[in-house]
């Protein structure tokens, strides 16, 4: 590969090219787990408000009678691939319960997956092909946002969807193995869909920028199939991507050298909130065992956080459990006063607990500056007793990141858990062995009608 080739050129010429033999067994093995994590979190967001309007608008609009080629998550009935996409994607972040990944500083498996399956589905793809072309658009995105961000995501936007149609673009490419030409068209045409706004974080916008990545993402890639065509700049021209999302220009990008997968990993969620409150709340987990019967005399809170978390994390008291998700006031409150954090702590009736409401008021955030830059968000927090007694919990590597990763037993609590909205025991078994061994699917039709419910 030239080094002076643009970065268009470089994605569709590694991406494109890409073979099962090149990957490493171990970034196989973690993509697994990320399908196995991002179905789960998929098939119990499918029940959220969010996802009910855009699977209703689908029906509405004609695009989802049961008839089309592609299963919508949870929902038991089939779409075009485009309205199947964008559904089961809002339906993967909607509980704000998917991956990460610290060098994107996003969500990128939500999209990935959501995308991948309709679009094999579609084409009666098998599984391996499926593992493969997720490896490719994880490469892709990791490598390109760590050379764009944090400028990507302070300057605001949302890199799941600003990003994250570029890789997931390639992803689909490299699954209909398009060519060099319509692979690089592709990859224009995404980089005019890129858009994503961090102000609607804590909105059911937020998880809908999943959704419309996984569906722009297909769409690009079948119009390049079709013959349409972009600029092949459109990347790194004046008017490009990276000039105007990020104001500079990546350097060649070390694709594959080394994967990824294998260096940075995927952060696993313990928790259905914002990666920037994990931290905190397993620190506030700690002092809710700690206090046991005392909590009541609690006087007063301090929560002290790296200076990310005030880039990321809204402010004030939130007046809704979307806002609750990516509210560090609100989980650690929840957290200290129930002792989990959970799906059963982002409900109305969880936020309008007297003492979660009254630990909210009292909870003091302070920049500190003695925290580790490890991009995880770390966080310690004291409290405080009307006596005067008063206790701290620091945590400096929240659990689920690849330095202290999710146990298998955890990830088959957490798919049987989340499955369980949707699915009976049976199913739940069914699709589990089905995802573990998503490589040996001849078809991956198969498991997606299953995870229909």
């Amino acid at each position: 590969m030239k080094q002076n080739s643009n970065t268009i050129d470089q994605i569709a010429a590694w991406a494109g090219g890409l073979a099962a033999g090149q990957v490493p067994p171990a970034a196989f093995a973690l993509a697994k787990k990320a399908f196995l994590d991002t179905l789960a979190v998929s098939l119990s967001g499918s029940q959220l408000d969010s996802v009910r309007i855009v699977t209703a608008l689908a029906r509405e609009l004609g695009q989802g009678h049961g008839h089309g080629p592609c299963s919508v998550i949870g929902h038991g009935f089939k779409a075009d691939v485009l309205a199947a996409a964008l559904a089961n994607g809002t339906a993967a972040h909607a509980e704000l319960f998917d991956d990460n990944n610290e060098p994107m500083m996003s969500h990128p498996s939500a999209s990935l997956v959501s995308a991948l399956l309709p679009l094999g589905q579609s084409r009666g793809l098998g599984g391996a092909a499926v593992l493969l072309a997720y490896v490719a658009g994880f490469e892709v995105n990791v490598a390109l946002g760590r050379q764009l961000n944090p400028r990507l995501y302070e300057a605001g936007w949302h890199v799941t969807r600003t990003l994250g149609v570029l890789g997931v673009t390639a992803a689909c490419c490299r699954l209909l193995e398009l060519g060099p030409l319509p692979f690089r068209a592709a990859l224009g045409i995404a980089a005019s869909m890129a858009s994503g706004l961090r102000q609607n974080f804590g909105t059911m916008t937020m998880a809908l920028h999943a959704g419309l990545t996984a569906r722009d993402a297909i769409h690009a890639a079948l119009l390049a199939e079709k013959g349409f065509l972009s600029d092949g700049e459109a990347l790194d021209g004046k008017y490009g991507f990276f000039n105007l999302f990020a104001g500079a220009t990546p350097k060649a990008l070390p694709l594959g050298r080394p994967f990824e997968l294998v260096r940075s990993g995927i952060i696993f969620k313990p928790y259905p909130s914002g990666a920037p409150t994990h931290a905190a709340v397993h620190a506030a987990l700690a002092l809710h065992g700690k206090l046991g019967k005392r909590l009541h005399e609690v006087a007063g809170i301090v929560c002290r956080v790296h200076p990310w978390n005030f880039m990321t994390l809204r402010e004030g008291v939130p007046a809704d459990t979307l806002r609750a998700r990516v509210s560090l006031r609100y989980c650690v409150a929840a957290a200290l006063r129930f002792g989990d954090l959970g799906s059963p702590q982002f409900t109305d009736q969880a936020l309008a607990d007297p003492l979660v409401q009254k630990f909210m008021t009292l909870i003091e955030i302070r920049q500190a500056d003695d925290l580790p830059d490890n991009g995880l968000f770390p966080a310690a927090v004291e409290v405080r007793l009307a006596d005067g007694h008063s206790d701290t919990a620091r945590c400096d590597i929240p659990p689920g990141a690849p330095a202290m990763p999710m146990s298998e037993a955890a990830a088959d609590r957490k798919y049987r858990n989340c499955a369980s909205v949707v699915l009976d025991g049976l199913a739940i078994e069914r699709t589990r062995a089905m995802i573990l061994g998503i490589d040996s699917l001849t078809d991956v039709g198969e498991l997606c009608a299953a995870l229909e419910g």
